[in-house]
């Protein structure tokens, strides 16, 4: 038996749930109160069980109304998107685009590329939102965001993704170090010092450690840092040595704190990055092409990245 469920439905129910109660979600709706009680009672038996459990404090979620209600918001978040590419003329990247990115790539990395993304779609507009890996994933499922750039690993269910390019990670020395007068650093050298890493949360101190791991290097046992800046700020002040994004040396953010930059001489000493949708997005080949637009772009950053942290000291002794 075919199963119908019409968008005025799922607005009916949404509002209720945002509302907590029948009354003021049939104002919202512009119904009356009976009409979406009915509505919302045959919903409730297309799916064989109640989505609200109804009391003298109003209309609370069932688990079973939760899991409607989270899918609802999506598939009406799909929808107005939909109705967006009417009104932009059929132009995926005309319009507002909701972009997660994680805290230790944002920063460094959108100043980076955004200006060739105004170039190559002057209409799109981004929002940006910036949070952990596992707050993006919770907002891409329920359709808070349209995409996000993560980096690898990540839990993918229900998500397409693209790579976008790959992100060196480079070694963080004090000023004065002795090993700052290397041109590249090779893991054996690192033997012995600690190293600051973030706190947990972070997708990037999870990469760090186990980058360490591989390589035999040891994380600092008591000091951790809460962000890249900070973690800048105490390589600086002469607390060790850490691991850090390459892009995080790039720009003005990397005009603060004094620090020594060295590249880690290690195939392994890398990081992907992906643009990341859900499956279900009706902008599925547009991301792609958009992932696309921003490999080209990264590849360009990760060269002069690459040449920055080549020449930033000059040639060394053994060059």
């Amino acid at each position: 038996m075919a199963f119908a469920v019409s968008l005025r439905d799922l607005s009916y129910l949404v509002a209720v749930a945002e509302t907590g109660q029948f009354g003021e979600a049939a104002r919202r709706c512009h119904v009356s109160q009976p009409t979406l009680s009915m509505q919302l009672k045959k919903l409730e038996e297309r799916f064989g069980a109640a989505l609200f459990e109804r009391g003298p404090r109003g209309a609370v979620p069932t688990p079973l109304g939760e899991r409607v209600i989270a899918q609802a918001k999506i598939v009406l978040r799909e929808v107005a998107r939909l109705e967006e590419l009417a009104r932009g003329d059929g132009d995926p990247f005309a319009g507002p685009l909701r972009l997660g990115v994680i805290p230790t790539s944002g920063p460094y990395l959108l100043p980076l590329v955004l200006p060739g993304l105004k170039q190559a779609y002057p209409r799109l507009r981004l929002v940006l939102r910036e949070a952990t890996t596992a707050r993006l994933l919770v907002q891409l499922a329920q359709g808070e965001l349209d995409a996000a750039i993560l980096s690898p690993p990540f839990d993918g269910r229900g998500l397409a993704s693209a790579p976008i390019g790959r992100e060196a990670i480079v070694v963080a020395l004090p000023p004065g170090h002795p090993l700052a007068a290397r041109a590249r650093l090779e893991p054996r050298e690192l033997a012995g010092e600690p190293l600051i890493l973030l706190e947990d949360g972070h997708c990037f101190r999870d990469q760090a450690l186990r980058l360490s791991e591989r390589l035999g290097l040891s994380p600092h046992a008591e000091v951790r840092a809460s962000s890249i800046e900070s973690l800048r700020q105490m390589v600086s002040a002469g607390t060790g040595p850490a691991l850090l994004p390459a892009f995080a040396t790039l720009g003005p953010f990397a005009q603060g704190a004094p620090i020594a930059v060295r590249p880690l001489d290690h195939p392994e000493a890398a990081r992907g990055l992906a643009l990341v949708w859900r499956k279900s997005s009706p902008l599925g080949a547009a991301f792609t092409e958009l992932a696309g637009e921003l490999r080209a772009l990264l590849a360009a950053v990760a060269s002069r990245s690459e040449s920055r942290v080549r020449t930033e000291r000059g040639p060394s002794a053994e060059e």
